[in-house]
């Protein structure tokens, strides 16, 4: 008997996307996979450009997103969705062949597989940095979670449960919790609602679906294209905000995974500003790395280290002169 074909809910959140967005939509609609089985879902958080209009010309659905944030947004398209799998996209994201999708559908077919998700791959358009975090994340979180963030390290941190035609499942609930993200495409069974207090993460349902004891597969031959960032200093631009943010703000959902982390990885969280800016320990891994794993991107990992560490002290002392000039006001007042 003919298995019936997986229906697919892309759930996608925009704010002003409009030079990226085509992109992504294309990359959708060039599956071959059939066009019905396909529900094109978009959050718009209130953009002021085409976003809008060209997510209506692929045929979405555009809700509005009252929050604004993709976080949220993408949750409330989880209560939108009508297929049998929700895969969640981001604007920086395309799909990297026109068979991605058929193969996130392979894993579905058992029953006992709740979710999964594809390689992120870069292509010739992504410099060093984003070469980088494709393959390992930011510095930070490299460092935090090691063996953890990245497919290629899963052979020598995890137990393979099983291996089939087309996709892997690793034993990750009895080993460290991985660093896998819902917007690169990760593919999660329907009806699906984000746990309570995870509305502003886009890591902690993952881990949140492993405690569970849910069998999540790795896809190495569906691709997702992650153009994150455009160089270096695009990324300190982006990433620089949300470091002071953290700085700032205690129940950023940084904060919530920590506390929920063994003491070894909270001990990494706190010691990887002082790592970073040594220089001489980011570069003996980058040779341990390369040496071990035969990736280039290891090359990368002193230099994106130090810049993210710069980065780091001077958000840091952005903050305390604030608080000192606050304080100063407070006192003259």
């Amino acid at each position: 008997m003919t298995q019936p074909t997986l229906r697919f809910s892309v759930i996608l959140p925009t704010l002003n996307e409009a030079a990226r967005l085509p992109l992504v939509l294309d990359s959708i609609a060039r599956q071959r996979y059939p066009r019905e089985c396909i529900e094109l879902l978009i959050a718009d958080g209130g953009s002021t450009d085409d976003t809008v209009a060209i997510a209506q010309s692929f045929g979405a659905k555009v809700l509005h997103n009252p929050m604004r944030r993709a976080e949220p947004g993408v949750g409330m398209l989880f209560g939108k969705a009508t297929g049998d799998v929700a895969i969640v996209m981001a604007a920086d994201n395309r799909f990297g062949d026109e068979h991605a999708l058929a193969r996130l559908a392979r894993p579905f077919a058992d029953p006992t597989i709740t979710a999964a998700f594809p390689a992120v791959v870069s292509t010739r358009e992504d410099g060093a940095t984003a070469r980088y975090i494709n393959a390992f994340t930011d510095p930070f979180n490299h460092f935090v979670y090691g063996g953890a963030t990245s497919p290629a390290s899963y052979r020598r941190t995890y137990r393979v449960k099983r291996r089939e035609p087309g996709y892997v499942v690793y034993d990750f609930r009895n080993g460290p919790v991985p660093l896998i993200a819902l917007a690169q495409a990760f593919a999660v069974r329907l009806p699906y609602a984000k746990p309570a207090g995870t509305d502003e993460d886009d890591v902690a349902p993952v881990g949140s679906l492993i405690l569970q004891g849910c069998d999540i597969a790795f896809v190495p031959e569906a691709y997702v294209e992650h153009h994150t960032v455009s160089g270096i200093g695009d990324a300190l631009a982006k990433f620089g905000p949300r470091i002071r943010k953290r700085m700032t703000d205690g129940e950023q959902p940084v904060w919530h995974r920590l506390q929920a982390a063994n003491r070894m990885r909270r001990f990494r969280a706190y010691l990887w500003p002082f790592y970073a800016a040594t220089g001489i320990f980011p570069a003996a891994a980058a040779l341990y790395g390369w040496a071990r794993d035969g990736r280039r991107e290891w090359l990368y990992h002193p230099f994106v280290s130090a810049a993210f560490a710069f980065e780091f002290w001077k958000q840091l002392v952005f903050v305390a002169l604030q608080r000192v000039s606050g304080r100063n006001r407070s006192v003259v007042s």
